[in-house]
């Protein structure tokens, strides 16, 4: 057994909760009630590797721009609800941290309340877990239904990698993917180069896609690993639409890229007292 997690709830941007919570080993995550929104993961003897906006707005109501947004039950624009769902602007309970040998977690939960199921009429349980410890950062997101009704979502962990300049960063491990280009209006192709190069705005659903992909560039090389979502989108939005985003600044799309563990292209189906489970890990 390790140390015990440090751990401590503060008011971040804005005023709004947010949990440090550091491994034995030294990595840190900073991870906000609001949204359950992890914004920042040091590993051990590293340095940041997410991303968030400086233009970003931490107040009721809106999104921030940035680490590790949850999306559900509904992801991106593909449905009724405001765009990535309802639990991003909604402000989860803090359930405690622990550790694990070298590895610390902290959970968060989240309850369906009057006022999202005036936007989704049903009942609802969700539960984030994060984990971090030497260079692994994971995120679980579990859903369960204890309503009388089934439902069906989609969701997303829609991770904002940070990097130092996009035109030298690649996403491997994705040739022969069918894919779903919404940059292009949503026209479906197959992946035919060896990696995804960034020359303008990149907006991809690839399907079925394999546990883990790569971000690659010159200073090193992250691991996205995924369990439990069928698919995975990658997305830049370029210069001319990162100039017309008010929460980022005009290069920020130069320091991010968004490869993110998705199931779209198959909403899941939850009956009554059953529980679905997705997670993501990055490998530093």
């Amino acid at each position: 057994m390790g140390a015990a997690p440090v751990f401590e709830v503060t008011s971040g941007a804005g005023n709004l909760p947010r949990l440090t919570l550091v491994a034995p080993d030294g990595a840190r995550a900073e991870i906000y009630q609001y949204g359950a929104q992890v914004v920042s993961w040091i590993p051990a003897g590293g340095q940041d590797r997410l991303f968030l906006s400086r233009a970003s707005q931490f107040r009721s109501g809106a999104p921030i721009r940035g680490g590790i947004p949850v999306a559900f039950p509904q992801f991106g624009a593909f449905g009724t609800l405001p765009l990535h769902g309802l639990v991003r602007l909604m402000l989860w309970e803090f359930g405690g941290a622990e550790s694990i040998r070298d590895q610390a977690s902290a959970v968060f939960r989240l309850h369906d309340t009057e006022a999202s199921r005036e936007l989704w009429p049903h009942p609802f349980q969700a539960e984030l877990t994060v984990s971090i410890g030497g260079n692994r950062l994971q995120t679980t997101l579990a859903v369960t239904n204890p309503g009388a009704e089934p439902f069906s979502f989609t969701a997303a962990l829609h991770t904002y990698l940070g990097v130092s300049e996009i035109s030298r960063s690649a996403i491997k491990g994705l040739t022969g993917l069918t894919y779903r280009d919404s940059a292009a209006g949503g026209v479906q192709k197959r992946e035919t180069a060896p990696q995804v190069d960034f020359t303008g705005e990149v907006n991809r659903t690839y399907f079925a896609a394999p546990a883990d992909t790569l971000l690659v560039t010159p200073q090193s090389t992250t691991i996205i690993r995924k369990a439990g979502f069928s698919d995975i989108v990658v997305w830049n939005p370029g210069a001319e639409k990162c100039a017309a985003m008010p929460d980022l600044e005009p290069d920020d799309y130069r320091r991010f890229v968004c490869v993110e563990a998705v199931t779209v292209a198959e909403p899941v189906q939850l009956a009554p007292g059953k529980r679905w489970q997705g997670s993501q890990t990055l490998l530093a």
